[in-house]
């Protein structure tokens, strides 16, 4: 006989059969409100990693006097890149993943209110940074710096 969630929602798919794959889904598949902290902190983590590949990128252009490492033109796209990475790609998923974590804690209580809204609001956090930062040409690449000019 089947339940009434089976009947109203369809049959719940089977769980991958091998360790990695089940860890994988189970990490993918979580309304635990600490496991979606965690995947915010290890998001922030790889884009800090990408922030600093940029900020290196930076200090070599400027290690000595008219280097010629980056135009003028990419110098400016990779600073603001750098700028939106470190606010929008490290420093907001970082405040998030410790409220996601924390606060419930802190309160007392034992999930969060609606956890697979908190569940899917992660994933286009993820996916937007992911999309952001997956420009590789120049013509792709913001027009402008963040460094004003006349």
């Amino acid at each position: 006989m089947s339940s009434p969630a089976t009947e109203q929602f369809g049959a719940i798919p089977a769980r991958p059969s091998s360790t990695a794959l089940s860890a994988l889904y189970a990490w993918t598949s979580t309304l635990d409100h600490k496991k979606i902290g965690i995947l915010y902190l290890w998001t922030a983590l790889a884009f800090f990693a990408i922030g600093g590949v940029e900020a290196m990128l930076i200090r070599l252009q400027l290690s000595f006097a008219n280097n010629s490492l980056l135009a003028p033109e990419t110098y400016n796209q990779i600073f603001t890149m750098h700028g939106a990475t470190m606010i929008f790609l490290v420093v907001m998923p970082v405040l998030i993943g410790i409220a996601n974590y924390f606060i419930p804690l802190m309160i007392g209580a034992r999930d969060m209110a609606f956890p697979r809204l908190n569940a899917m609001g992660y994933w286009p956090c993820h996916l937007g940074a992911c999309c952001s930062t997956s420009v590789f040409s120049p013509e792709e690449r913001p027009p402008l710096g963040l460094a004003m000019r006349h």
